[in-house]
């Protein structure tokens, strides 16, 4: 790991040397001024910035019991980013980003919660029902599930099943579905391609899905050996990547750099200021799992003019409706949900 960490300080440092060390060009007669050398945003102690609170590590969390079953350690939970309050409490639009874990062959409670629900299924296989239809889970399926929708996950395997969850209150706009959708992200397209230089990415919900009109859930893939290019958030912002693989990889954030392990989380820094970025050291594909809300309206972004051209709509269209898996009818009947987690 010192070897890597090493090579990704080189290539930030090399980056930046470069950028400092070309000559401005030569002014010709009647040509205009030459262009200002790019310099590097301020370090972490200029912007204030306490890297260590917007980075949570699900492996040192303290686990604690949900839905009467399973094991829940918090990565990073709501609050404000730009305020001192508990660590990593730093998220402004959802209430909790967690790695769920169901031993084998258990089963929780049939449950309802206020909150809106989106997961991802790490590792396992096993089932959700809400008391009259079922589905299957495995790796690579993504779960949306509205408030207060009874809903019950079962490990029918042989090993845990690990999830990781986020949770929102929904915006006053936002009109919640009336059932649970699943979607198995392995039958997506990429629907963006080479966004900030190397990430490759999948949209699996999105407002239409019932969430709010700028909220976007991904996940995103970088190659071997690649590095994201660094760049910065302003407030009002949220955007959360959490590490879905294993393989070796580090985060910049402003002026320093984290191990970025499997289920670690980072929510970007929304000060205007300190970059963000992350460098794949493997010689492996990895992803990661990205929810974001870049602006308050529904206005779209503006073309980013470095990515490849996206898939054409009927493509998208296919790639969804493949991935999106109907429920089928649960045998027998279905005790009360509890209302409680």
């Amino acid at each position: 790991m010192k070897l890597y960490l090493a090579a990704a300080l080189s290539l930030l440092t090399a980056g930046a040397a470069l950028a400092q060390s070309a000559p401005p060009p030569a002014a010709a007669t009647g040509a205009p001024a030459p262009i200002a050398a790019p310099r590097e945003p301020p370090n972490n102690d200029v912007a204030g910035l306490v890297v260590d609170q917007f980075v949570g590590y699900a492996d040192r969390a303290a686990p604690h019991v949900m839905y009467d079953v399973i094991q829940k350690r918090t990565i990073l939970s709501g609050g404000d980013p730009t305020a001192a309050g508990p660590a990593r409490a730093v998220m402004p639009y959802h209430n909790e980003l967690a790695l769920l874990e169901l031993s084998p062959l258990n089963t929780t409670s049939l449950f309802e919660v206020p909150d809106q629900l989106v997961m991802y299924v790490e590792t396992g296989e096993g089932r959700i029902d809400d008391g009259k239809q079922v589905w299957d889970l495995k790796p690579g399926v993504a779960l949306l599930i509205p408030p207060h929708l009874a809903h019950r996950l079962s490990n029918t395997g042989s090993t845990p099943m690990k999830i990781l969850m986020t949770s929102q209150t929904l915006d006053a706009s936002v009109t919640p579905r009336t059932g649970i959708l699943v979607r198995d992200v392995n039958k997506l397209v990429y629907t963006e391609r080479n966004v900030h230089w190397s990430n490759q990415t999948k949209y699996v919900f999105q407002a239409e899905d019932g969430l709010f009109a700028s909220d976007k859930i991904y996940i995103v893939y970088m190659g071997a050996w690649t590095i994201a290019g660094a760049h910065a958030h302003t407030p009002g912002q949220e955007e959360v990547w959490t590490k879905l693989t294993d393989g070796p990889a580090v985060m910049q954030v402003g002026s320093e750099i984290r191990p970025w392990p499997q289920n670690a989380g980072l929510m970007a820094p929304p000060n205007g200021k300190s970059v963000h970025a992350a460098i794949n050291l493997s010689d492996s594909q990895q992803a990661w799992f990205y929810m974001g809300r870049l602006s308050t309206s529904a206005q779209p972004r503006p073309p980013n003019p470095n990515q490849t051209p996206r898939p054409g709509a009927a493509a998208i269209a296919e790639g969804l409706a493949n991935a999106t898996i109907a429920g089928r009818p649960l045998e027998g009947s279905a005790p009360a949900p509890r209302a409680r987690r």
